[in-house]
């Protein structure tokens, strides 16, 4: 019997705990309370993903939830600590490359460029003085490990090549020749 209550009020505490609401989780100053006090609301943003890797891997996990509903300008100054930390915890590189990188990605927005000249840019390309942005064929998990973990921004101290890509060179659909060019799903 005893059993069952523990397995009962660990399943309740587990549930507790997995909630989803948005409007009962820490914020940063500035940050908005998604559909609060909307009736019907068109949306509800659940996930920020502009930049590759930075909420998937960087962001500690249990500021997730936080990541996905603060307002990007924010990004600097309430996750760099987040990423510097896995830079120089997990990939074993020095604070101030790890502050060059935090401050690459941060905040987390794609940037776009609508009437550049033409000239290929690739993801972290402005950190090289280049435009920036990105296109749908860059590999920008491989970029962004490659910045990480190797010498892409030609950092040579203790580099990890064996984790400078995630071995997918291609998509396996081909992308559409019109908007919205994303491969189908079928």
């Amino acid at each position: 019997m005893k059993y069952r209550l523990f397995a009962v009020v660990a399943g309740v505490a587990f549930l507790a705990a997995c909630q989803d609401d948005p409007t009962s989780i820490s914020r940063l100053p500035g940050d908005a309370v998604p559909n609060a006090g909307a009736d019907n609301a068109s949306h509800v943003q659940a996930e920020r993903l502009g930049n590759p890797l930075v909420s998937e891997v960087m962001v500690v996990k249990r500021r997730h939830q936080l990541y996905n509903y603060a307002q990007p300008s924010n990004d600097p100054s309430a996750f760099s600590g987040d990423l510097v930390g896995f830079i120089t915890g997990v990939a074993g590189r020095a604070p101030a490359y790890a502050n060059v990188i935090a401050g690459a990605l941060l905040p987390d927005l794609l940037i776009t460029y609508p009437k550049r000249d033409g000239t290929p840019v690739f993801w972290l390309s402005w950190v090289f003085g280049g435009y920036g942005g990105r296109s749908l064929t860059d590999d920008v998990v491989d970029i962004g490990l490659g910045a990480i973990f190797g010498s892409l921004l030609g950092n040579n101290n203790n580099v990890t090549p064996g984790l400078t890509t995630d071995n997918v060179d291609a998509n396996d659909k081909a992308f559409g020749a019109t908007f919205p060019y994303l491969a189908s799903a079928h």
